[in-house]
Order: structure tokens, then C-alpha cells, then sequence
């Protein structure tokens, strides 16, 4: 945690119930130096927030954090037996030293905390969100800030209330900016988290049919996201959008904050223009501010779409005054995440690894890069392909979808895994049976293979794929798609 915070000012700013001081405390002027909502990984003196998630509930846990010597731990108003048997399960002469608090919903109690702290230093926020691209471009202003400024972030993909909430809390004194990407999977999830982080700064950079299960239809996807907007206007912020997205104009319709946009066309503040790409889809790319040029990089992360997501965030950056050629150094030191868009050399095949999650935006994206990386190496293209999550009544269609998307841009060989996929390979123009190839006869369909699982396409992998081949792996989270790249 940045900088420690003294059990009064919780007990202020979560209106929290206090059941014990700790004997130790004597009053409220007790400090909470560190907090871990993970027993696997509490340290001595932290102080233990037990969260509920989908498989767990953190109040079982409450005895281990007692027994690792934890400080204390907040317990949800409605886990009364939980907090008797962590008692029960305790030494009596340990549990009388504990800071125990009661509240009204355990994460709330954390967002809490977590929205009156970052308010204490006051760093410039900037907030990500988009329904593909917001890791890649927060990496990007990461990467441009931190040589030259004190910032703190969201590691990885932490975009929910809870990983925001911990990153939030190790914002300190000299913090300059801290850069939060936005998670969401429901309506009201980015105001609560706009809420808690108080953007000054905002960027959606692409609204497609991701977690479509959770919403009415793409509109109201796009209306969620830009519910930062309302706190950007209240601290006279601003938020930048994707000029080239089809949602671009609603979402403009709909917000009254200051918006910029980016893109392609030269009449806008920020645009790019695009010099071609290499035999690793990485692009080449100019920067314009308005029809003056101010910049020219190579974007690291393969792919057309990653043009934009640079893009955004040299415009976020170059807003704020920052240098340019601490923008390009920045732009160009970015590696792809794990499992986002890396190029593997194996075996004489070419692999493109995309496998951390995907929606149908983002398919149509791997697939274009796919495309542009086989045709720059003289390879067959190769899309193997799992079921898209969290779609709702609309996954049979949008998989369809993406199987027209990957004929028309004539990719050689389909290999659709998972039971969702098949509508990929009826897309394509038929459907096949299990591991069964229908040939093409001359006409511009791909080779297409359909596999239950990663499994049964393992035992026929060798007889498909081969030498000089260009392969994008590509699926939901939930089909763990890296672990085929072992057998390709």
C-alpha cells in the first residue's frame, strides 16, 4: 500500500460499524499499513478484506488470515456464522487483539476506502475502457509515462472493482498519474468504478458485441461504457474516441462532456496515416495533429487495429504535453501481453498467439492480421478457432458471422473447436463432421475442420498443420487456447 491510513479515517469513509478496536489499539488511532483480500498471499500485520466471487467466498477464509497474524478483517453484515466460527477456530488471546469491522457489503467497504484515498493525492487519472484494445493502449500510455513521470496502474488485466481497488491503494504522495483501465460486464459497472478513480482524462477506444449476454444489444454495450463521461464533465475533463468506430456518432449523441477523436481522417485533432507493415504485422505508422505531422513510430503489437490503440494513446499523451520522442520511445518499447497478439517461430510454422480472450470484434481483428502476416511470409493462413463466450442469444449469429468475415477474407484452412464453433464453419459456407476436412473442389471456401475439443484436434494436429504454415490461435478465456500451441 502507497502510504498507511489511520482506522479512523476508514471508519469515516466506509461508515462502517465497529465490532472490536483490538485490544491492542486501545481507540481508532490504530494504522492499517497494508490490505490483502488473498490468504494464499496475506502477510504478517496486513489487514484482510474477504471478497465473494462466483466460486468463493473470502468469510471462509477468515480463520487462515487470523492464524498468518493478520491486524484484523472487515466481515460482510450478513456472515454472522462465519465470524463465530473464525472466532471458534482462533486463539481466544490472538482474537482479542483484532481490529474487527463490520459493513454493508465487503467490496463496497474496499471502494470505499479506495475512492477516498485516491482523492487524498489527487494524481491526474486516465481511464481506459473499450470493448477491445483498452490493455493494449493502456500499456502504451504505461510505457510513454513512466520514464519521465511518477505513475502508478492497473498491472496486467486487473479492470475490475477489486483489482482497481488494491492498484488505487498503492497511489502515494508523489504519484503524478495513474493509468486505470475499465473493465465491464454490466450496466452501472463503469460509473461505479468511474466513481471510485475519478478519471480527468477518458478513452473508449472500440464498443463491439463483447458480454452481449448482459446487455439488450450493442447501443445500450456503448451506452455503459461511456457512463465515465458524466465525471469527466463534472472535473471538465475530457474523453477520446475512435472516430472509426460505428458507435462513435451514438455515443457522441448521447454524452455532453469534451470529447476529441482519433483516427484516420485528417480533419481530426489526432489522426494517423499508414506506411505499411512488416513480415510480423507490425505497422509503421505517422502521427498528425490536425494536417501538421508531430510524430512517426513502428507499432510493436502486430495488427492493423493496434495502429489505433497507438494512436489513442500518443493522443492522450501528446495532450498532456508530453515530448515526442518520449511518445515514440514509449509507443515502440511496448511488448504484446501474454497471450495478446505474439508472434511465435516454431517448427518452420509461424504462430500468432491471441489466445487470452475474444468477442467477435476482436475475431475480426485477429483474422485481418492473420491475413496480412501469411501473405507477407507466402504462407497458408491457418485460423484455429474456439467458441466466443457471454453472447447470449446472438452466439449462434455472430459466430456465423465470423466464419463469413474469415471466407471473405479467403484464409486457407479453418480448424473451429468447441460446440458454439460450429456455426464458425457454417459460416464458411457448410458444416462439417467431427475431425472431417470437405474438400473445396475450386471454389473459395477454406479446408474446414471441426473438433469437440482441444483434445480430439491434438490426435489430428500433425495431419493438418504443416511446415510454412501461418496460425492464429484464438478463443474465449474459458478454452484455454495456449495449451494447443505445445502440440502445433
Amino acid at each position: 500500500m502507497g502510504q498507511k491510513i489511520s482506522l479512523k479515517r476508514i471508519i469515516t469513509w466506509t461508515g462502517c460499524n465497529v465490532i472490536s478496536y483490538g485490544k491492542a489499539a486501545g481507540s481508532s488511532g490504530k494504522y492499517i499499513s497494508s490490505i490483502s483480500t488473498d490468504t494464499r498471499t496475506i502477510k504478517e500485520n496486513d489487514f484482510f478484506i474477504p471478497v465473494t466471487g462466483e466460486n468463493f467466498d473470502g468469510h471462509d477464509f477468515l480463520a487462515d488470515a487470523v492464524k498468518k497474524k493478520c491486524c484484523g478483517f472487515a466481515v460482510d453484515t450478513t456472515h454472522k456464522k462465519s465470524l463465530e466460527y473464525a472466532k471458534a477456530n482462533s486463539d481466544p488471546r490472538v482474537w482479542e487483539q483484532l481490529i474487527i469491522l463490520e459493513a454493508a457489503g465487503t467490496l463496497s467497504f474496499l471502494l470505499d476506502i479506495a475512492r477516498n484515498y485516491i482523492r487524498r493525492f489527487n494524481p491526474l487519472v486516465i481511464g481506459v475502457t473499450g470493448s477491445a484494445g483498452k490493455t493494449t493502449t493502456k500499456d502504451f500510455i504505461v510505457n510513454i509515462l513512466s520514464p519521465a513521470f511518477n505513475i502508478k496502474y492497473t498491472p496486467g488485466n486487473l479492470n475490475t472493482e477489486l483489482g482497481i481497488a488494491l492498484s488505487v491503494l498503492e497511489i502515494n504522495k508523489d504519484t503524478q498519474f495513474f493509468v486505470v483501465e475499465l473493465g465491464m460486464r454490466a450496466k452501472g459497472q463503469i460509473e461505479m468504478l468511474s466513481k471510485t478513480v475519478n478519471p480527468d482524462i477518458g478513452a473508449i477506444t472500440s464498443i463491439g458485441a463483447s458480454h452481449l449476454e448482459f446487455f439488450k444489444d450493442v447501443n445500450e454495450i456503448a451506452l455503459a461504457k461511456a457512463e465515465m463521461a458524466d465525471f469527466l464533465k463534472e472535473k471538465g475533463g475530457v474523453l477520446f474516441l475512435n472516430n472509426d468506430d460505428e458507435y462513435t456518432g451514438f455515443i457522441m449523441e448521447n454524452v455532453s462532456c469534451r470529447i476529441i477523436k482519433y483516427g484516420r481522417n485528417n480533419n481530426l485533432e489526432y489522426n494517423f496515416l499508414e506506411k505499411g507493415a512488416d513480415s510480423s504485422g507490425r505497422y509503421d505508422m505517422e502521427l498528425f495533429n490536425s494536417d501538421r505531422k508531430v510524430n512517426e513510430f513502428v507499432v510493436p503489437v502486430p495488427g492493423y487495429h493496434n495502429m489505433y490503440n497507438a494512436c489513442c494513446a500518443a493522443a492522450i499523451c501528446s495532450y498532456l504535453g508530453v515530448d515526442k520522442s518520449t511518445i515514440k520511445n514509449g509507443i515502440e518499447g511496448t511488448a504484446a501481453g501474454e497471450n495478446r497478439m505474439r508472434i511465435i517461430e516454431k517448427g518452420g510454422k509461424i504462430i500468432i498467439n491471441d489466445c487470452y480472450n475474444a468477442s467477435p470484434l476482436s475475431m475480426k481483428c485477429a483474422i485481418d492480421t492473420l491475413k496480412t502476416v501469411a501473405e507477407n511470409n507466402n504462407c497458408r493462413s491457418v485460423a484455429i478457432l474456439a467458441d466466443m463466450m457471454e453472447l447470449g442469444s446472438s452466439s449462434a449469429e455472430l459466430h456465423f458471422e465470423t466464419g463469413k468475415y474469415l471466407k471473405n477474407k479467403k484464409i486457407k484452412v479453418l480448424i473451429a473447436i468447441g460446440e458454439i464453433s460450429k456455426n464458425i464453419c457454417m459460416g464458411c459456407g457448410r458444416e462439417t463432421k467431427a475431425g472431417e476436412n470437405e474438400k473445396n473442389a475450386g471454389r473459395i471456401l477454406p479446408e474446414v475442420y471441426h473438433f469437440k475439443d482441444s483434445g480430439s484436434f491434438a490426435d489430428s494436429a500433425r495431419d493438418i498443420i504443416k511446415p510454412g504454415d501461418c496460425i492464429l490461435v484464438k478463443g474465449s478465456r474459458a478454452n484455454r487456447m495456449e495449451k494447443i500451441i505445445d502440440f502445433l
